[in-house]
């Protein structure tokens, strides 16, 4: 069955086989065994050879290809280093257009930019959609105001933003996630052992409460790791922000059914994929792998016991429809 994936990173611009300037201290301390990044520290540079054999070994058609640099790395020019990105990993697409394709990266510290790199990098770039890295430098989320004209841009567009999680802002991680732990347990709460994903599900609760979704009622999001938490609670936030109370149209779990989409983000759990098949439905569950950040182990088991329309669906058939594919 043919098999698409999204959220397959890339480190723009590094050439193949040289390893990332800083490396994630603890993955370099032995967490998350069996991550490729392990083994081959330049396989995140790589969009070629090596990347083409691993997804051969896995059975993955095509990579939805993504990296989030332009808005963290410090840069005088954050609009150009972004397009250059941008250009970078179209030019790198069309070398296997038929393996890859891949979301814009938009810079997000200068608001009024992100729409019409959004607009070039879907209409000129053939890319399909965008993903941004959790808060802004001040700590805001996307619902702000500055952000309505890239909302509206991806909305008459029809593309999707990936929200992908970022390192919570240091008073967070003093206040969570530090206390009385050692250093390196520390870091690994506070990002992808908890903090990754309390943090962007609270970045969508705050664009479904300020009422993005009333305003744009066609734009999709897509959350990794099972929706960061989101599916978990609708009854709880159902019950805590019912619709006389925020003024929105609905109820907050109708925006989480019917405006965000999931992947497993390298999580191969059937539990939790039962879960999600009865809160959020097969029409807005999608694969992904995380690569090269997670093991693949597993991902083979994962839609096994499916009926065969709802595994085709998760398998490629709603990235088709959701990307233009």
């Amino acid at each position: 069955m043919k098999r698409i994936v999204l959220e397959e990173h890339f480190a723009a611009g590094l050439a193949p086989g040289v390893s990332l300037p800083r490396g994630k201290e603890a993955f370099l301390k032995g967490t998350c065994t069996g991550a490729p990044f392990h083994t081959d520290k330049g396989l995140m540079a790589d969009i070629g050879e090596k990347r083409l054999a691993f997804m051969d070994q896995y059975g993955v058609d095509v990579q939805v290809l993504c990296s989030t640099s332009g808005q963290s790395l410090g840069s005088e020019d954050p609009v150009g280093n972004c397009r250059k990105i941008n250009d970078y990993l179209a030019s790198k697409i069309k070398e296997h257009p038929d393996r890859f394709t891949g979301y814009a990266c938009l810079p997000t510290s200068v608001p009024e930019a992100c729409a019409d790199e959004l607009e070039r990098a879907v209409k000129e770039l053939g890319l399909c959609g965008t993903m941004v890295a959790g808060r802004l430098e001040d700590g805001t989320y996307l619902n702000d105001e500055k952000f309505e004209p890239l909302f509206a841009k991806a909305e008459e567009l029809d593309v999707p933003i990936a929200i992908h999680p970022a390192v919570p802002p240091q008073p967070v991680i003093d206040a969570c996630y530090s206390r009385g732990l050692p250093e390196k347990t520390g870091v690994v709460l506070s990002e992808y052992g908890f903090g990754w994903h309390v943090d962007p599900a609270t970045h969508a609760l705050n664009l479904i409460l300020s009422g993005v979704f009333d305003r744009h009622p066609n734009l999709k999001i897509v959350l990794g790791h099972w929706g960061e938490l989101l599916p978990y609670f609708v009854d709880r936030f159902d019950d805590a922000f019912p619709a006389e109370f925020t003024g929105l149209n609905h109820v907050p779990s109708y925006y989480i059914k019917n405006n965000i989409y999931v992947t497993p983000s390298g999580i191969y759990s059937k539990e939790l994929l039962e879960y999600n098949l009865k809160v959020m439905g097969p029409d807005h569950i999608l694969l992904a792998m995380d690569f090269p950040w997670t093991t693949p182990e597993g991902i083979d088991e994962l839609l096994a016991g499916l009926s065969e329309e709802d595994a085709e669906k998760i398998s490629y058939k709603n990235a088709e429809k959701l990307l233009h594919l």
